[in-house]
């Protein structure tokens, strides 16, 4: 008490108390319901109740005769803190369920997942058509047939405090088949209600030559056998796409993705984790950070792949290039290949064509079966390399080492191993025959070791 006046206690506590009840019940009562929405969007209200009841207070004192209650108690500061941690729960599961929805979290054990299964009845359309296929929410599956028939069937989930919650909210959900100005398109309607978006996972068999445009923010695409342009996009996701007898489009932003077996060009763009790209007719271009491993094989074009940490081109990859955090394997390459990366370690076996390599704080491998026939460039930053070359090859050669050795096992006397102070240096000619070309090696390096091995 101060000069005999009572402090007058604030409603403030009260009011948060019904607004914690009020959460719980909804919450007990329909699970499903769109607490975090609600709270992410309605959030000030909050605040705009804290200045109500301050209000009442500030009269409520006055007309009593009491000293007002204070801005903010230590038990209002606690009831907030516990009411923020429940909102911003209900607020992390919302947007888990959208973001990945695979994954459930759930707040109470009344919250169930329900699914049904429909399918819509087959019809025609013209051979060669395009077909739009998209989701809110859900995997998409494409398959080729022979005929000209259009089939779609449909898995529907929804969440709900009871089977009979959850069916009434896929029941109002509708897949519906719309002819557009260059083709068709499938896709839901009434799919998101002020509960969350109802999944829906399609599986399309359509014509063989149709080309198809598959989109889905949260899920899965899977296509085969389609003869016409694929163009595949998911937002958090995995894309797998076999037998593709044109080209091939995918772009991602988390997720792994598999292509192989297409007849024309594959562009892969985004981000994600693991990539496997194999048996391309044409070209193959990947443009982003893939963070897992990525595997190229077998590309008849020309294979490009860029990236925060590397800048690759090969020409007609027989064999195989593979990526991961720390390394690049690169073999059977029957045209040219630039490599140019940093902090990662490469190795490079049987490239026939021309082989220029730019690299830094790593070491550098290369390898070759056969006799070179076109230059080799190497120019490294604080690391080995090492070259071998069959025992019979014939090379003009100028390698420099700033801080270190360069060795060889190649002997001739136009060959001049020198050293100047720490710096090593190889420089001439190995095998040429009088007017005879022979392939320039070039090869700089610092503070590392250059290695040049013969093989038999």
């Amino acid at each position: 008490m101060t000069d005999g006046l009572q402090r007058r206690r604030s409603i403030f506590p009260g009011l948060l108390l019904i607004v914690l009840g009020l959460i719980f019940l909804i919450h007990r009562l329909d699970p499903a319901f769109g607490i975090g929405h609600l709270a992410r969007i309605y959030w000030p209200f909050l605040i705009i109740l804290w200045g109500i009841a301050k209000l009442i207070d500030h009269f409520a004192a006055q007309s009593a005769g009491q000293l007002r209650a204070p801005l903010l108690s230590g038990g209002e500061a606690a009831l907030l803190v516990l009411l923020a941690i429940v909102l911003i729960a209900f607020i992390s599961r919302d947007w888990i369920h959208g973001r990945f929805p695979g994954v459930n979290i759930d707040l109470a054990p009344f919250h169930q997942s329900y699914s049904q299964s429909r399918e819509l009845a087959s019809r025609t359309i013209p051979a060669g058509s395009h077909v739009a296929i998209e989701t809110g929410r859900g995997n998409i599956t494409v398959h080729g047939n022979g005929g000209n028939d259009l089939r779609v069937s449909f898995n529907e989930s929804a969440a709900g405090a009871n089977e009979s919650a959850a069916d009434d909210r896929m029941k109002d959900v509708e897949i519906v088949i719309e002819q557009t100005g260059n083709g068709y398109s499938i896709h839901p309607v009434h799919q998101s209600d002020f509960h969350e978006t109802v999944g829906v996972d399609l599986d399309v068999q359509l014509p063989k030559s149709a080309s198809v445009t598959l989109h889905t923010p949260h899920g899965d695409i899977n296509a085969s056998g389609i003869a016409g342009v694929v163009d595949a996009s998911t937002e958090a996701g995995d894309i797998e796409i076999h037998d593709a007898a044109s080209d091939v489009a995918a772009q991602l932003q988390k997720g792994d993705v598999r292509i192989t077996g297409v007849a024309g060009n594959v562009a892969l763009r985004g981000r994600g984790n693991d990539v496997e790209i194999g048996e391309v007719a044409g070209n193959a271009t990947l443009d982003g950070p893939f963070l897992g491993s990525t595997i190229v094989r077998k590309v008849k074009g020309t294979t490009r792949v860029t990236s925060p940490w590397a800048d690759l081109t090969i020409a007609q990859l027989n064999g195989r290039l593979e990526m991961d955090s720390g390394d690049i394997q690169l073999s059977d390459v029957t045209g040219f290949a630039k490599l140019q990366t940093h902090n990662k370690d490469i190795d490079a076996e049987n490239v026939a064509g021309q082989l220029d390599v730019i690299d830094s704080h790593g070491d550098v491998k290369i390898v070759y079966a056969n006799p070179p026939r076109d230059a080799l460039d190497v120019t490294n930053d604080s690391g080995e390399v090492d070259v071998t070359l069959p025992g019979r090859s014939s090379f003009q050669i100028s390698a420099f080492s700033r801080s270190g050795e360069v060795e060889s096992e190649f002997q001739d006397p136009s060959l001049k191993t020198t050293g100047e102070e720490k710096d090593g240096r190889l420089d001439g000619q190995f095998g040429m025959k009088s007017g005879a070309p022979a392939p320039k090696i070039t090869i700089t390096t610092s503070y590392g070791t250059i290695s040049l091995h013969k093989s038999s």
